[in-house]
């Protein structure tokens, strides 16, 4: 193999080395690695089993079994609803302040119905907008309606759209243990915590 050829394929490998460090959502193998090795190892009753890429509030994009590890409360709301996703935000609101956990033992994942019109931007301000403590809740949308039914089915959540632009949808708040398996679901729409599932999540985070 001649000096220049030897050359040649040296810059292409570097090159490429520094496409996939500098391309978003690709990850080089020895990062992918410990992400693979956990799901590898998740149960069968896992709802990590299904894959689902999400855009957060901050524009991040990931795929929710990375936040697999730690106990999750998951639901799905939509940014226009006026009537019972309000009261849902803040019945998660006077659950974690009623639980007082330290950040990074619980997250709150709260995925969008309506991916045609939710954005990062929008998920942003609406966070602002009923002060969502950053530490803990996490705003998101799918990247399309088959996804976001593919989520919504997983968590037991029926919805459709109305003629009027508004989402008819039952409200459902699942609690997953670090594995991915559901230990509890709430449906109680209250602006309050619902104390059976504050219970369920005390006896998780031990």
């Amino acid at each position: 193999m001649t000096r220049v050829k030897r050359l040649s394929q040296a810059l292409h490998g570097a090159l490429l080395s520094a496409v996939l460090l500098l391309t978003p959502g690709v990850l080089p193998w020895a990062q992918e690695a410990p992400f693979n090795a956990t799901l590898a190892s998740l149960p069968a009753d896992s709802l990590y089993g299904l894959a689902m890429p999400l855009t957060d509030a901050q524009g991040e994009r990931f795929d929710w079994r990375e936040m697999a590890g730690r106990p999750l409360l998951v639901t799905m709301f939509y940014g226009d609803c006026a009537s019972a996703c309000p009261v849902l935000m803040q019945s998660l609101q006077r659950t974690i302040a009623e639980l007082q956990p330290e950040a990074g033992t619980l997250q709150v994942l709260m995925v969008s119905l309506n991916p045609q019109h939710d954005t990062p931007a929008s998920l942003a301000h609406l966070s602002h907008m009923h002060q969502l403590d950053q530490r803990f809740f996490r705003l998101a949308v799918a990247a399309d309606e088959g996804q976001t039914r593919a989520m919504a089915a997983v968590l037991k959540i029926k919805y459709r759209a109305l003629d009027n632009g508004e989402i008819s949808h039952n409200t459902r708040v699942t609690l997953l243990n670090a594995s991915g398996q559901v230990i509890a679901s709430s449906t109680l729409l209250k602006p309050t915590a619902d104390q059976a599932l504050l219970s369920d999540i005390r006896q998780a985070l031990q």
